[in-house]
């Protein structure tokens, strides 16, 4: 155990791990880029949605465990040691550091306003965007001018603010000394009357295949986040996600943890996944420590008796008592402590009288044969001494979700009231189903402290749906008989503020109820704790409402917002998943972020621009065309646009790729870095391509009039992309490795014809004639090699500028799943002439450490690798693996993107925003 920064460290050290972002940040020159405006359709989450758990989910796992079914805690643990161990190596000898890495934002991420956009489309107003945010905990003594507040960010670490009712509260960040910046729950300890004692779990509980990452335990501060101690708990609760913390009234060495299953790393070309058990790893479940956090024993996990769940099966269906995904939420009772309440995923709500002894279900699954069946609850105390408890819960629309409560379930067999109605008719129509079939990962349930009739209930988004303000999150003052919409608020009727899709979290100003802090996919947002009538918005012809929907609309608008904020100024934590950079203009980036869409600046880390919303995968530029950008959603998506990446002409082209059977969540799309209008993308088992910008024989004024994203006409086809060459890439008649997607295409500057390709299984193909037309006629090469390259997910290619034929390919994944044939990092040459490669391990002493992208600095042959905790560096000439430079805290890095002559590397983190490395500073 140890406390970070210590007495004795460096000015350097400290830095790294404790100073504030802000002092980090480092301006460049240019200008804001001009506002946008309307969202593509594709982009909004009602039609492309979150990733399903039981599809898109499972490729991030498979990217890191492929080709076994588990990724043990001693992989996990060896990768985070091999980081440690280079990161502590001293640079070569002649080899220098070279430059520091900075940030370039995004400080300020803003969704900009446009008049045509309206309340039917979320965030209609101008809205500073921030990354995922898990929770939130608010200090019980908040008043005007001191009201400190912490934030967990998915990938970003602990964040605070010691003013959070401030106009624009400073954020400071507080994760550095984590051992992992995945950030999972925040709880403050009332036992201490300065507010200052916390703890934050690691580790993300939400089930997602966005990044729920699994961390190492819990971390405890004493001084409100300035310095931390820990991991607390690593043996027992490192390797999973926690879901919340409670800290016993009265007794602060006694400590409650839930815990769930969780995921390690992401690369660009793929997607996040949905956990799978860590053979390795303790009980996933609910731990109590009566120590302090010393030790821990494990004492719950949605069955009667704890002996039953062993948590380390890979398949779930071997969890036939216990749950299969661990225990997601952790309350005491607030009239006895003793009494413990917890929330299991597909196992309802279980009660201990006597500290976690002994359990009994008080509550059953809606569905417990649905792995993601997960219930929110939490309690309050009734004037009459008696316990109420509010539940909501769903899966994916088997059943529809629903609000339940009970008045009464501190002891005997509680009665649950369902309070949810489908019928418009009904009051209880305001909290069904609101979480829709992301029940698995957004739902929270708050009821203030003091105010038992109150109850804040969260969900996902109800896309255009008229009858409401899209019912993100609902309010109730009558026990949960009825509801009002919290999701916009009441500044103007067409173009009102919204909260973002996918509710994570909520807390209330403890001396105003009716104030919320609301935690989501896109950061933080405040009401101004006052509301207003706005029932006759639901009179407007525009919402079609008659008779008793539009009675129910104007009952659930009587009290809303008066008006929404968003607080995320100065909070860095956008998911980056990938960067791209103009070749015209070296400070003008584009990247795509999870949920938060495409983003866009011309080099100033304080403003970056929005440009499509919706999940944002790759993206990029046209080496001829300046004014050129494209970006992707999830799946193979490709949009383009002719001005610049203004939000109203994006041109949809995809619809010959999309949708196709094995295509990565985030699947390769390039464009050709010689050949203008050419672009490449992996779409499932194959490559495609088109050489029109995808606008095929259209002239662009008739491409945008039938295509454009706000408008385009669903009876033509938009979009010519075709297969290359006669045989999918994963077809067995390769050979060995077959079945999986493509995930990684990439072509060379030194010519138009080569380019190469590799698969989720650790197939590599090349092509010398991948212009060649008819594109049936294109001919592939297989060239990996059974006796030397891993059976693993292959997770980037960086071609030679110089040399189509020659590579440098990146794995995902553990040596110890591939034991006879290890390696991180290949160099690779083809041999045209005969039609074979010869394959180099540039691993050397990198250690089992998952590569998620590679690049390579062609002026000095130095190699970059990216992966779950910072960037290494390979100098040239040398074996010894070093980090890249310092500056970056320690958080995962899902892409790099290296400038052809102008000695810059761009590093996308998931969780940071973009950071930047410039070659030739010293």
């Amino acid at each position: 155990m140890a406390t970070y920064p210590s007495e004795n460290a460096t000015q350097a050290q400290r830095a790294e791990t404790a100073q504030d972002l802000d002092k980090l940040h480092e301006a460049s020159p240019g200008d804001p880029l001009e506002e946008g405006s309307e969202y593509g359709e594709e982009g909004e989450e009602g039609e492309e949605g979150e990733e399903n758990p039981g599809t898109a989910a499972q490729v991030q796992f498979r990217q890191r465990a492929y080709p076994g079914d588990t990724i043990t805690m001693a992989q996990a643990n060896g990768a985070r040691a091999a980081y440690r161990f280079a990161k502590g190596r001293p640079f070569p000898t002649g080899k220098g550091q070279k430059g520091t890495w900075v940030t370039v934002g995004p400080k300020e991420a803003v969704y900009p306003y446009s008049p045509t956009r309206d309340s039917s489309s979320y965030l209609p107003n101008e809205y500073v965007a921030g990354g995922r945010t898990t929770d939130v905990a608010i200090s019980p003594t908040c008043e005007p001018g001191h009201c400190k507040m912490w934030v967990t960010a998915a990938g970003g670490g602990v964040w605070r603010t010691d003013n959070a009712l401030a106009d624009e509260p400073r954020w400071r960040y507080l994760g550095g000394p984590l051992g992992i910046n995945a950030a999972g729950t925040v709880s403050i300890d009332r036992n201490d009357a300065t507010g200052n004692t916390l703890y934050v779990g690691t580790g993300e509980a939400n089930g997602c295949s966005s990044g729920c990452v699994a961390g190492v335990g819990i971390y405890k501060s004493t001084n409100g986040g300035d310095t931390w101690t820990g991991p607390l708990g690593q043996a027992e609760l490192g390797g999973k996600g926690i879901s919340q913390i409670a800290v016993k009234p009265g007794d602060p060495r006694t400590i409650y943890a839930g815990t769930t299953t969780a995921m390690r790393g992401i690369s660009s070309t793929c997607c996040s996944g949905i956990s799978r058990p860590v053979p390795d790893a303790a009980k996933w479940g609910l731990y109590k420590s009566t120590d302090g956090g010393a030790t821990w024993t494990f004492v719950h996990n949605g069955s009667a008796d704890a002996a039953e769940c062993t948590g380390s099966q890979a398949d779930y269906s071997n969890q036939t008592a216990c749950s299969p995904t661990g225990v997601q939420g952790v309350e005491l009772d607030p009239g006895n402590p003793e009494i413990v309440y917890a929330s299991s995923w597909s196992r309802g709500i279980w009660r201990s009288p006597d500290g976690g002894t002994t359990w009994t279900q008080i509550k059953p699954s809606l569905n417990a044969t649905i792995a993601y069946t997960r219930a929110a609850f939490d309690v309050t105390r009734l004037p009459n001494g008696k316990t109420r408890m509010y539940v909501y819960e769903g899966n994916m629309n088997k059943p529809a979700a629903r609000l339940f409560r009970s008045d009464d379930v501190a002891t005997g067999a509680p009665s649950f009231t369902d309070l949810s109605s489908s019928d418009t008719g009904k009051p209880g129509f305001a909290t069904f189903n609101i979480c829709g079939q992301l029940c698995w990962y957004d739902v929270f349930v708050h009821t203030p402290e003091g105010h038992p009739d109150m109850v804040y209930v969260g969900g996902s988004y109800a896309y255009g749906e008229s009858i409401s303000n899209s019912r993100a999150v609902i309010l109730s003052t009558d026990a949960g008989e009825s509801g009002t919409d919290m999701t916009m608020d009441g500044t103007d009727e067409l173009h009102p503020n919204g909260l973002h899709p996918d509710q994570h979290a909520l807390v209330t100003n403890p001396k105003n109820p009716f104030q919320f802090f609301e935690a989501s996919d896109g950061g933080m947002m405040r009401s101004s704790g006052t509301m207003v009538d706005r029932s006759a918005w639901c009179d407007n012809p525009r919402r079609k409402l008659s008779g008793k929907s539009l009675l129910r609309c104007r009952q659930m608008l009587s009290r809303i917002p008066a008006e929404l904020s968003s607080i995320n100024k100065g909070m860095n934590t956008l998911q980056f998943m990938s960067l791209s950079v103009s070749p015209h203009n070296s400070n003008v980036l584009q990247g795509g972020t999870q949920d938060n869409g495409t983003w866009q600046t011309d080099g100033s880390p304080n403003l970056w621009r929005n440009t499509a919303t919706g999940d944002g995968g790759q993206s990029g530029f046209d080496v001829g065309r300046p004014e050129f950008r494209f970006h992707t959603f999830s799946s193979a998506s490709p949009e383009v646009n002719f001005n610049n990446g203004n939000n109203a002409d994006w041109i949809w082209t995809a619809d010959p790729i999309n949708g196709k059977a094995w295509t990565e969540f985030y699947p390769p799309i390039i464009s050709d870095p010689k050949v203008s209008g050419t672009m490449f993308a992996g779409a499932g088992r194959s490559v495609y391509r088109t050489k029109t910008f995808g606008l095929g024989d259209r002239t662009l004024e008739e491409a945008n009039r039938l295509c454009n994203s706000r408008h385009r006409d669903r009876k033509v086809q938009c979009g010519d992309w075709v297969e290359l060459g006669s045989t999918p890439l994963n077809a067995a008649s390769w050979g060995d490795r077959d079945g999986s997607g493509v995930t990684a295409v990439e072509r060379t500057t030194a010519d138009s014809a080569t380019a190469w390709a590799a698969t989720a299984t650790g197939r590599v193909f090349i092509s010398n004639n991948v212009d060649a037309e008819p594109a049936t006629s294109v001919s592939w090469t297989r060239i990996d090699d059974d006796a030397v390259t891993p059976n693993r997910f292959i997770s980037s290619i960086h071609v030679d500028p110089a040399d189509g034929n020659h590579a440098w390919i990146s794995y995902s994944g553990f040596n110890s799943a591939t034991p006879t044939a290890p390696g991180h990092v290949f160099e690779v040459r083809f041999d045209p002439a005969t039609g074979k490669a010869s394959w180099t391990d540039r691993s050397y002493d990198f250690g089992d450490l998952p590569v998620n992208d590679l690049v390579r600095d062609d002026a000095t042959g130095d190699l970059y690798a990216a992966t779950d905790f910072g960037v290494l560096r390979l100098a040239a000439g040398t074996t010894t693996w070093t980090e890249g430079a310092p500056g970056m805290p320690n958080v995962e890095v899902a892409g790099l993107t290296v400038v052809p002559g102008k000695r810059i590397l761009y590093a996308a983190t998931h969780g940071l925003g973009a950071w930047r490395l410039n070659f030739d500073s010293k």
